[in-house]
C-alpha cells in the first residue's frame, strides 16, 4: 500500500508527468488519461517500490509504458 509520503511525492511529480505526456501524445485529454493511469498503476505497485531509483524516475518509467500503450491503442483503432 502507498504511504502518505509516497502519495505526496506522486502529487509533487504530477505536473512533470503531464508535461511529458503532452509532449509525446500532443493531446491534452489523452495525456491526462495516461497520467491518471500511471498514478493508479504506481499506487497499486507501491509495495514493490524498493527505492533503488527516485520516485520521479520510477513514475517516468511507468508513464513511458503507458504512453506506448496509448499510441498502440490509437494506431489499432479503426479510422472512419
Amino acid at each position: 500500500m502507498a504511504t502518505p509520503d509516497l502519495i505526496a511525492q506522486f502529487d509533487a511529480h504530477r505536473g512533470y508527468l503531464l508535461r511529458v505526456a503532452r509532449l509525446q501524445l500532443r493531446n491534452d485529454e489523452l495525456a491526462e488519461d495516461v497520467v491518471q493511469d500511471t498514478l493508479v498503476a504506481a499506487i497499486q505497485a507501491a509495495a514493490g517500490f524498493s527505492g533503488r531509483s527516485s520516485v520521479k524516475t520510477w513514475l517516468t518509467a511507468i508513464l513511458r509504458h503507458k504512453i506506448v500503450d496509448a499510441i498502440r491503442r490509437k494506431a489499432a483503432a479503426p479510422t472512419f
